[in-house]
């Protein structure tokens, strides 16, 4: 037990001492960061960068500018007509029938007589009673027309003279509504009278009574053959019946015939032939009609390789519910299909800019009775849509275009500096596959530096005098552009300060005015491929002098970025640089956000020179690299900042001593190796 307490009591006096006194030490940790190499690449994008064979390098760009389809100069608008139709022009067939009133109901008592030769009495017959006559087959159930003719004709096969015959027609509805009424005198035997009455405004039944309401006869001049079956032939006949409304099995018939010359307005242009890439007819429908109805739409005047005939197409409509509406929309493809746009005939005006087509709504008889009315319609909308050329004739007409959309240079904006140049070109290619003359005028080429807010304007001989482009030929197989070159170089412009300012946009002024000259029979062409353009095209040997030439790239970076930096007593950034470039180089790193802003800039105009490389005199090529090292002391502030940081943008601006200029060769660069050399306090 006496043990056991002492060693308690020696141990607290252990702990109470170690407590009153802190114990610390040192370490050091050398730590890699980034590893990099900042070439031309960093600059310039490889796909304008040409590698000749002893290795220089070429900075090449192309792009073109410019007119690259038919659609620049021309559109085939959407033409769309509309109708109303209603049944105005509907009518009802001519139809005839026939009734006798025999001698048997006139004299009864010929049938005593009947083929016997006799005297035969007059006659003075007057009745309310009628014949019934149901013509609902033959004309209609019922109807009540805008026009209309009954013809009424007395045909007289008595042996005697029909002194008089009075008689009315009335519907046998219940009603016994009078349609017409009159009288036929003095009709001598074997002799025909005929008497026409509107029917306008009235309407009639197919259930009709005719009463004879009187008949005369005069007695007969000597003894007459007497058949009782023989007397007064009546026919009815309608003619040109246009309903109001009826219910009847209408025949078949044309509601509508539109054959017309539609006019294109193409802003100037006369054209005589569009051959169609892709396009469509539109046809839309709604229709209350009872019946149903045949759409045919035509255009005579087309053709398409491997098919029998014009562009055509047939629609039917489905009869439409009573009081209901039947709705059609179809577009009708006419690919490949090519539209001459002289009208009907090419022998007569109008020569150009006109679509001949026919439309036709019909009716087919169908032997079902219908209802049909005036207040019925059909509202059609018709015609060419979405018509995409592939190849235009005519005459364009004058049109005038501006090629002024800027040329943005995404990699210059990349380079700060200034730059001196040797030898730079442009070459300027003019190239017209339109079967249309072209003239282009260069107004002004302006290279700006969005950087340094400089403008150049590209001065040269070849740029002022205005450029005609001849028409393409057409040489069936395939079209003949014509094209037309200029090369600017330091010879015959200043095309050395255009580039030299760093441009990162190039903005053109090119007036085009297309068919200057007029055409000659309208014959000039344009296929869907046709193209008026101006190539640009950059052509600089990398041999250069360089001024405050910034070459950057952006790295990840997490740097102390799990280190409590009160426990730091001191920290470095080490950086070994190897220049294979023949000029020195002054290097900064920049720890940025994810946002870009900067947090922390380390060896800015201090401790920062990466030496140039030693060049052969010969060969104008760098020996070897060239090693510097560089060494940067790190705040407490900078570290802290540091730790934020997610990107370091490590930056290289260049000198070039004495105005001179280097050949730039593919694999020029500065490699880079930065770690961080860091001292820990341990606190105890």
């Amino acid at each position: 037990m006496i043990k056991s307490t002492t060693s308690l009591v020696l141990f607290c006096i252990l702990f109470i001492g170690c407590a009153k006194e802190k114990f610390s030490s040192e370490s050091n940790w050398l730590a890699p960061l980034i590893e990099t190499k900042l070439t031309l690449g960093n600059l310039i994008p490889d796909s304008l960068l040409r590698k000749n064979n002893d290795n220089t390098i070429d900075v090449v760009f192309e792009e073109e500018y410019g007119i690259t389809s038919i659609e620049d100069i021309l559109v085939i608008p959407d033409r769309i007509d509309s109708l109303e139709v209603t049944l105005s022009s509907l009518v009802l067939e001519d139809r005839g029938f026939i009734d006798t009133l025999k001698l048997r109901d006139i004299y009864p008592a010929s049938v005593f007589l009947n083929g016997q030769t006799a005297d035969l009495p007059a006659q003075d017959v007057q009745t309310n009673e009628g014949t019934k006559l149901d013509v609902s087959e033959e004309f209609f159930s019922t109807a009540t027309f805008v026009e209309g003719w009954i013809d009424i004709t007395i045909s007289n096969d008595l042996p005697v003279t029909a002194e008089l015959m009075e008689f009315q027609l009335l519907n046998d509805d219940g009603t016994n509504t009078v349609v017409v009424s009159g009288t036929f005198n003095d009709l001598a035997p074997n002799t025909t009278q005929t008497k026409s009455y509107s029917l306008a405004g009235k309407t009639v039944k197919g259930k009709l009574e005719l009463r004879v309401k009187r008949v005369k006869t005069k007695a007969s001049v000597g003894k007459v053959l007497i058949d009782v079956e023989k007397g007064l032939r009546i026919t009815f006949q309608v003619r040109g019946l246009k309903p109001q409304s009826a219910t009847a099995v209408f025949p078949a018939q044309n509601l509508v015939e539109r054959n017309e010359e539609n006019t294109y307005n193409f802003g100037g242009a006369e054209l005589t032939q569009v051959n169609v890439k892709t396009g469509s007819i539109l046809m839309k429908v709604a229709s209350s009609i009872e019946e149903a109805i045949i759409l045919q739409y035509k255009i005579p005047q087309s053709s398409k390789s491997g098919s029998s005939g014009p562009i055509y197409k047939e629609w039917r409509i489905p009869a439409s519910p009573k009081g209901q509406t039947i709705y059609l929309e179809e577009r009708f493809p006419i690919d490949g299909y090519v539209i001459h746009f002289y009208g009907e005939k090419n022998s007569a005006a109008p020569y150009f800019n006109n679509v001949y087509s026919e439309l036709i709504a019909k009716i087919e008889y169908s032997g079902i009775e219908r209802t049909l009315s005036l207040s019925d319609e059909i509202k059609i909308e018709f015609g060419l849509v979405d018509v995409v050329p592939e190849l235009i004739i005519g005459d364009p007409g004058v049109h005038y275009f501006t090629i002024d959309e800027p040329l943005e240079l995404e990699s210059f904006k990349k380079i700060n500096g200034n730059l001196s140049l040797e030898e730079a070109s442009l070459e300027m290619n003019f190239y017209n596959s339109f079967g249309i003359e072209s003239l282009l005028t260069t107004n002004q080429i302006i290279g700006e530096n969005s950087r340094s807010h400089k403008n150049v304007k590209l001065i040269s001989t070849d740029l002022t005098n205005p450029l005609l482009l001849k028409r393409a030929v057409n040489l069936g197989t395939y079209v003949k552009p014509d094209e037309q070159n200029s090369i600017l170089d330091k010879s015959n412009s200043n095309i050395k300060l255009f580039l030299e300012n760093m441009p990162d946009r190039i903005i053109p002024n090119i007036q085009v005015k297309v068919r200057p000259n007029g055409t000659l029979d309208q014959s000039d062409f344009a296929f869907d491929y046709s193209k008026l353009l101006v190539n640009f095209k950059l052509d600089v040997p990398l041999v250069v002098g360089l001024d405050n030439l910034t070459i950057a790239e952006v790295k990840k970076s997490k740097l102390f970025e799990n280190d409590i930096i009160s426990n730091i007593k001191e920290a470095k950034l080490l950086v070994s640089a190897n220049n294979d470039f023949p000029i020195e180089a002054l290097l900064e790193l920049e720890f940025l956000t994810d946002d870009g802003e900067v947090l922390a800039t380390v060896f800015k105009n201090k401790n920062n020179v990466i030496k140039d490389a030693e060049v052969d005199n010969v060969s104008g090529k760098t020996v070897s690299p060239m090693s510097s090292e560089l060494v940067a002391i790190l705040s407490r502030e900078d570290m802290r900042a540091m730790q934020n940081a997610t990107q370091v943008r490590v930056i290289a601006h260049f000198y070039t001593k004495d105005a001179k200029r280097y050949k730039m060769y593919s694999d020029y660069g500065i490699s880079l190796k930065i770690t961080s050399d860091v001292i820990y306090e341990n606190k105890l």
